[in-house]
């Protein structure tokens, strides 16, 4: 049934015997939302073609579909990620792309949105004299499913579909301190009890617009303040950036640092505190592991002699020592690696780039590596 009219949509469903309790629910939330009608847990299986069986132990917290590991961070540490298994990965991309595709996000929000880069993010700040440097600690965690299913909700959706939507798109993770019984929670679907929150797990397909849509309320909070304060203000993922070139002074700083502290704790998410930054006239200005110049936003110095570094060592002693000396999994991961970097680099600084380019395709031929 896919008639754009509801005159026809109901005829066609009571032709096929749909319960008109069925239909109305179907056109209601059709009318409400551009986003995909889905009116049960059974509806999403048959949209999706994943098992109905799958969707509700998912649901019900009988299953934990997820893969650990760790990835390395360019500022030290490793980063946990939790990536769904295949099946669960196709559904929450189901989900994202015709559940979620109406989510409007803060202006000065960049990540996790097509055409918007870290490039853009950093842009903004050119020209700046002064920088304050914040980081969200663990800012997928931060989102329950609590605030997912309103999300959902505030889409269009049934109380109770919104209710497993959120649970496909959240992990199970810490005990709830101040459960509700669930006689009274869950007065129709018993088995939907849990005494375990879920949470948005990074590296879940929908998580990154799910934690933009969560972060909005903040953002808007923290733009009112930056405007207040004749300052420019960004948000990529879990780094805030606010910047100023008007005379400052790190009195003025300290008063922001403290008021941008209470916005973020009253709007539910928490400062990583020993990474706050403020950064003073004379000093680099880094956003986003790029340079932040009077005109222009440009590459590391060290993100430079790394590659370089890395192209010297593949000319020098081939590409097999000089990947394994550099520990990495594999040949493949490593041009992969230095593939990226230098894709990257491209969108910052071509001239560069290119140039790193010729260099590189050098030295894979000298190892004979098949070049595309």
């Amino acid at each position: 049934m896919a008639s754009s009219s509801s005159h026809l949509y109901r005829e066609e469903g009571v032709s096929r015997a749909v319960p008109d309790l069925v239909l109305d629910n179907a056109i209601r939330q059709s009318r409400s939302t551009t986003a995909a009608t889905v009116l049960s847990l059974g509806h999403l299986a048959h949209r999706t073609g994943a098992p109905y069986s799958f969707l509700r132990e998912v649901a019900e917290r009988r299953i934990d579909p997820y893969e650990d590991f760790y990835v390395k961070k360019r500022s030290g540490g490793t980063r946990h990620i939790s990536a769904p298994t295949p099946l669960l990965m196709e559904i929450q991309r189901w989900i994202l792309h015709s559940c979620l595709r109406d989510l409007r996000f803060h202006p000065h929000s960049y990540a996790y949105q097509s055409g918007r880069s870290i490039v853009q993010c950093a842009n903004e700040h050119v020209g700046a004299r002064w920088l304050l440097k914040f980081d969200l600690h663990d800012f997928f965690g931060s989102v329950s499913e609590k605030r997912v299913f309103k999300i959902f909700k505030s889409q269009g959706y049934s109380n109770l579909v919104a209710f497993e939507l959120s649970r496909i798109c959240t992990r199970a993770s810490y005990l709830d301190p101040n459960p509700v019984p669930a006689r009274r929670r869950y007065s129709v679907i018993g088995a939907y009890a849990s005494n375990r929150v879920g949470i948005l797990p990074q590296g879940g397909p929908t998580s990154g617009a799910l934690a933009n849509a969560a972060a909005t309320r903040m953002d808007k909070r923290l733009q009112l303040l930056a405007l207040d304060h004749n300052l420019v203000f960004t948000r990529y993922s879990d780094d805030l950036t606010f910047s100023s070139s008007r005379e400052f002074d790190r009195l003025a700083a300290a008063t922001i640092v403290n008021e941008v502290c209470r916005a973020i704790r009253e709007c539910h998410f928490v400062l990583h505190y020993k990474k706050t930054r403020v950064i003073a006239p004379g000093a680099r200005l880094v956003v986003l592991g790029l340079t932040v110049d009077r005109d222009h936003v440009g590459l590391l110095p060290d993100f430079k002699r790394r590659v370089r570094l890395h192209i010297r060592g593949v000319s020098k002693f081939g590409l097999g020592a000089h990947a394994a000396s550099r520990n990495f999994d594999s040949v493949l991961s490593f041009v992969n690696h230095i593939d990226g970097c230098i894709s990257f680099a491209m969108g910052v600084d071509r001239l560069w780039a290119e140039k790193a380019v010729g260099e590189w395709t050098a030295a894979l031929s000298l190892s004979k590596y098949p070049i595309s």
